[in-house]
């Protein structure tokens, strides 16, 4: 059967309050509203890349939808006694079971199907199959969908098409280009904090006074090493032609933006009021459970006139709304 708005309305809702059934705070790189939007990032860029790659293109829509629906079960990397993370043997990492603090039908089925210890791809899949055959979805879309979700971590031989657009497209989403950058500069900033000791500077207080200090090391040493490691580690895994295409052009615009903000650290005093680096301190300020799509929405409507924004970071802004919605 054909899936129509309403379903789809239905199915989202789903996944929204499914994030909602665990507490706030981190959990490996990842945070409280951060999967949400990932999700819904990730259902714009398939959409585009799905276009470009003649895939059906409803199961592609249905499976990046809810294929991070059981994401939250992922508890803290498990490590050895060594501090190495624990690695199954083709390679994914061993997560706790984190178990959530309010239920709804997807963790019903989660604790019905006993899908604990599954990675979330296996155990989204299961979820996924089961709620749609429940809203009277044809056995054959149901499969379909679910063998999408399965082969979203790592694809293989027998992926179908969709499959192989919905890896490149959260590959892309999480690690190649500006929204992987804005998941960054939280990363980087809870890193910070936690390797902060007794008695130093508080984080909030040294992004409010001498945010410099903290900026130009990131700025100039940090981030382009780690744009490097994501060109060499990850855009050799995508597995579409669109999907390549789209991922070398995020990270030509990624290191274009990187190096224009290390030139905007030459004029810190202007530019961190009105530049480039004016819209990366105004992210960094709301960084306790951010909600990227609200906080982008804010500076488009509001934080750009108020602050008397230049060009460059109005462009800068734009380009950072074009990726999150799959545009580019």
């Amino acid at each position: 059967m054909p899936l129509d708005a309403a379903l789809l309305a239905e199915l989202d809702e789903w996944v929204r309050e499914t994030y909602r059934c665990w507490e706030e705070g981190w959990v490996g790189f990842t945070w409280q509203n951060y999967t949400y939007d990932h999700v819904q990032r990730v259902r714009k860029l398939a959409h585009t890349l799905g276009q470009r790659e003649g895939v059906d293109l409803q199961v592609l829509e249905v499976a990046a939808l809810l294929h991070d629906v059981t994401k939250d079960y992922d508890g803290e990397i498990l490590t050895d006694h060594q501090g190495k993370r624990i690695l199954d043997e083709e390679g994914f990492w061993h997560n706790e079971t984190r178990l959530p603090m309010a239920h709804n039908r997807v963790t019903e089925l989660y604790d019905q199907l006993e899908l604990a210890g599954q990675l979330h791809s296996e155990s989204g899949a299961a979820v996924a199959r089961q709620l749609l055959i429940e809203q009277g979805v044809s056995p054959v879309f149901c499969e379909r969908v679910a063998q999408v979700i399965r082969a979203h971590l790592r694809p293989d031989e027998d992926t179908p098409p969709e499959g192989l657009v919905l890896y490149d497209a959260d590959t892309i989403d999480a690690n190649c280009g500006l929204p992987a950058f804005l998941r960054n500069i939280h990363i980087h900033l809870h890193l910070w904090e936690a390797r902060t000791a007794p008695g130093e500077e508080p984080l909030d207080t040294l992004l409010r006074n001498h945010p410099r200090d903290y900026l130009e090391p990131y700025i100039s040493q940090r981030l382009p090493s780690w744009a490097m490691g994501k060109r060499r580690d990850f855009l050799p895994r995508l597995t579409t032609h669109a999907g390549q295409g789209i991922g070398r052009g995020r990270l030509a615009r990624l290191e274009r933006v990187l190096q224009e903000l290390a030139e905007e650290l030459e004029a810190f005093e202007f530019h961190s009021r009105h530049g480039r680096l004016a819209v990366i301190l105004y992210f960094m300020g709301y960084r306790h459970n951010p909600m990227l799509s609200e906080q982008l929405a804010f500076v488009e409507k509001e934080w750009l006139h108020l602050n008397g924004a230049t060009p460059e970071a109005q462009a800068f802004v734009a380009a950072i709304r074009r990726q999150m919605e799959g545009l580019e």
